[in-house]
């Protein structure tokens, strides 16, 4: 359970008592070396509010909102987070480079290790599994790369350039090496671009030699 609380002390407050009501999935987004996104959600089961907001919940606590989340790390972003069966936060770090968003990610989620190296991307986590985890209904975590991922620890579930992981029920080292963009596409439309100019600039330049011809001889 320690290890739980560390990670998600956002939500301490409404479950430490409590089994089975709290969901955190983190869906870390990685642009390039020098720019990746993560975005945690921290939640909690409306049925155990009763009705009552997170607010007027951690008031009847003795607690506050600004208590729980007074040490986030700067930048980070809090938003409202609703769905039909929970209510919480949304915690986002935008932009920030591989090696920032390693050593504040157990900030605002799961910790976790990002670097780049000789063309490829290597992630690592630690799945909760063998910890108590009877607070959380659900906890995934999502990478998404900008190339394609050659391959994964067998935690991992593998959908184009994503990969997802069950937090909850995963134990031991969690791990995925992905390639970096692909920039064929791009590379092939400037190259295209280049051949089309080039054959415009030879047309025009075939079409003036008749004209050019006809005034020498005039």
């Amino acid at each position: 359970m320690k290890k739980i609380i560390s990670i998600v002390g956002v939500m301490v407050a409404l479950v430490l008592s409590l089994t089975g009501c709290m969901k955190m999935d983190v869906d870390v987004h990685v642009a390039s070396p020098e720019k990746a996104t993560v975005s945690t959600i921290v939640a909690v089961d409306k049925k155990l509010l009763g009705g009552a907001t997170i607010d007027q919940t951690l008031t009847q606590m003795g607690a506050s909102e600004e208590k729980l989340l007074g040490n986030l790390p700067e930048g980070v972003v809090k938003t409202p987070y609703e769905t039909a069966d929970y209510v919480g936060y949304t915690l986002t770090l935008k932009d920030k480079s591989l090696l920032e968003l390693s050593d504040m990610s157990a900030s605002i989620g799961a910790k976790f290790d990002l670097e780049f190296r000789d063309g490829l991307y290597y992630f690592s986590s630690t799945g909760f599994g063998g910890t108590d985890t009877t607070t959380l209904t659900e906890s995934a975590l999502t990478v998404t790369f900008p190339g394609a991922i050659t391959e994964a620890s067998a935690a991992g579930e593998i959908s184009g350039n994503t990969v997802t992981f069950d937090l909850k029920n995963s134990a031991g080292e969690l791990t995925a090496i992905a390639k970096g963009a692909d920039n064929t596409a791009l590379i092939l439309s400037g190259a295209f671009g280049g051949l089309t100019l080039l054959g415009t600039v030879i047309a025009v330049s075939m079409m003036r030699r008749p004209e050019e011809t006809e005034a020498l001889h005039a």
